[in-house]
């Protein structure tokens, strides 16, 4: 299972976040995650919404550079060593995480991370296979 992120490319620009973030509320696009990344040039700013493609067409239409891609989320316990357990096994079936960033507060006690693997599909057929399901929305 995958969830919809969306990747912008944000120009290093004074209030440009602040824009985007704008476009997003003004038109009741609830942010679930959020990952920023900077270069010299550009950052890279990641996220899971709650309507992926409504939100492309309005950052697009503003001008902003947005793709959609397919990122794995998956629910981990809130305590220490939960996500060393999803590593582990990733590591295992010698799948390499290119990214990741979590968050919690919606799903009980339980934390999610969003990542993205050289092996997608390996990836979410091993993690259930060591009884991790990987969610579908989020």
């Amino acid at each position: 299972m995958f969830v919809k992120q969306l990747t912008i490319f944000v120009e290093n620009k004074f209030g440009r976040i602040a824009d985007i973030l704008d476009i997003l509320g003004k038109n009741h696009i609830d942010i679930r995650a959020l990952s920023i990344a900077d270069t010299s040039e550009y950052g890279l700013m990641r996220m899971i919404v709650s309507d992926p493609s409504a939100a492309k067409t309005l950052l697009r239409e503003a001008g902003i550079i947005v793709k959609i891609t397919d990122a794995i989320a998956v629910p981990l316990d809130h305590t220490p060593g939960g996500l060393s357990r999803i590593m582990e096994i990733l590591r295992g079936g010698g799948i390499s995480v290119s990214y990741l960033y979590a968050f919690v507060g919606m799903y009980g006690n339980d934390a999610v991370v969003v990542l993205k693997t050289d092996k997608p599909e390996e990836t979410v057929t091993l993690l259930s296979q060591n009884g991790i399901t990987p969610l579908g929305n989020v």
